[in-house]
């Protein structure tokens, strides 16, 4: 794990070399490190599934703070460093506080919509949705009343195979 490798990082990729440093890295010549990288695992785990709160950037912020200055070995101080320099990215933050991944890697707040200007009712994401998330009609020539295609956000499990599968490109992030 290295800082440099880290300074892009949002809360799923800090939730990943954190549980990597947990298993491989520690060296148990201090308390510090298992306590306070437990804490932050914990916290950012809960924001990747929508359920963090203001509160929790100030804990981890103090977490990386504490870390650096207790931590008796360099990959510890390494961790640390990597979690302050995560927190740095406000904005993504404060998205997965607001319930949203901007980078789309939370499964839990994954969200999409249909475009509906750009939308050919062609069906294809309706038929390819393993949850039955989308409702519409597909494109019938001779009717006017063809209902454009919507994601039920309740239902939608943030799989993206209706992204993969529309030809024009009509479904987005939310």
């Amino acid at each position: 794990m290295t800082v440099e490798a880290c300074t892009q990082c949002g809360p799923a990729r800090m939730v990943q070399v954190l549980t990597d440093f947990a298993e491989d890295g520690l060296c148990g010549r201090c308390l510090p490190c298992p306590l306070g990288v437990g804490q932050a695992v914990a916290i950012l785990s809960r924001l990747r599934h929508g359920e963090g709160q203001p509160v929790d950037l100030d804990r981890l912020s103090r977490i990386s703070a504490s870390l650096l200055e207790t931590a008796r070995c360099r990959r510890g101080k390494e961790a640390a460093q990597a979690l302050a320099d995560s927190l740095q990215d406000e904005a993504g933050y404060a998205a997965h506080l607001a319930g949203r991944c901007p980078d789309g890697t939370c499964l839990d707040l994954r969200r999409f919509r249909v475009r509906a200007a750009r939308c050919t009712l062609c069906n294809r994401c309706r038929d390819v949705c393993p949850r039955g998330a989308i409702r519409g009609d597909p494109f019938v020539s001779y009717r006017s009343d063809n209902r454009p295609y919507v994601i039920l956000e309740k239902k939608c499990d943030g799989c993206a195979q209706c992204v993969a599968v529309c030809p024009v490109g009509a479904i987005e992030p939310a």
